[in-house]
């Protein structure tokens, strides 16, 4: 992890602890730890319950794995009006459309609200039940309606990977990785093949009408290079390469 992507985590940590995973009457221990898991993943670690199941248990532990103390810290609730009152934001997800469920934002769309909100407020994030989901008459409690896209012909959704998909959505937007591959940028690139060139003419090649040929090997190199997207360090090698032949030819002249 870089230095920017740890002050980055740290910063989130002060916005993730503003928002609680919700889960309204979970009916599997295993998916309750899996949830616990997930958010562990993703930097979360307030687990809110209402009227759930019996989940501190064998099921439960083994799939929060290592984030069981999101499973004995929950706090849980008989009902969702307590359970939300001191939110100042509550977010439901959905999969099912209609009158009551309208406007139903994508994922996308929820995240920037909930993340802004979030800074300076206790925020809710609500996920229904197993088989039903959220019903009718508690869609009304929330202030904002978001749904997972999902593939038409199958579009349900396991509860954990719900839950892991929007915890992780709102932690890569505020914590994105630096790119793992840097590559070398146009400058950088113009320069190696001004090396390429050059190192080719003291091997010959452009000598005695030679020179379409020269030209069509460094454009096929453009193309291939431009293909792969060299590394610095790539173009690094390549043009320490280009000095060592060229140091060779040096040497063979005398």
């Amino acid at each position: 992890m870089t230095g920017k992507e740890a002050e980055k985590e740290a910063a989130f940590a002060l916005v993730s602890k503003n928002i609680a995973i919700t889960l309204v009457e979970p009916q599997s221990a295993g998916n309750v730890g899996s949830v616990a898991r997930a958010m562990r993943n993703t930097g979360f670690n307030n687990l809110t319950l209402v009227n759930p199941c019996g989940y501190l248990n064998n099921d439960g532990y083994s799939m929060a794995c290592k984030a069981s103390p999101l499973l004995f810290g929950a706090k849980v609730f008989s009902n969702i009006n307590d359970a939300v009152k001191d939110s100042g934001l509550v977010a439901g997800a959905t999969r099912r459309q209609g009158r009551t469920r309208y406007p139903l934002l994508t994922i996308d769309e929820a995240v920037p609200k909930i993340l802004e909100l979030a800074r300076k407020n206790k925020v809710s994030i609500l996920f229904g039940r197993e088989d039903k989901g959220l019903k009718n008459d508690e869609t009304p409690l929330c202030d904002i309606l978001f749904e997972i896209p999902t593939h038409s012909g199958y579009p349900s959704i396991n509860l954990s990977h719900a839950v892991f998909t929007v915890c992780y959505t709102l932690f890569n937007a505020e914590c994105p990785k630096t790119p793992g591959i840097k590559t070398a940028n146009s400058g950088e690139a113009d320069k190696m093949y001004a090396h390429m060139e050059s190192t080719l003419r003291k091997l010959g090649y452009g000598d005695k009408g030679g020179e379409y040929l020269l030209q069509t090997i460094l454009r096929s190199f453009k193309k291939l290079f431009g293909r792969t997207a060299l590394m610095q360090k790539e173009v690094n090698m390549l043009r320490g390469i280009f000095t060592q032949i060229e140091a060779r030819i040096r040497t063979d002249k005398k």
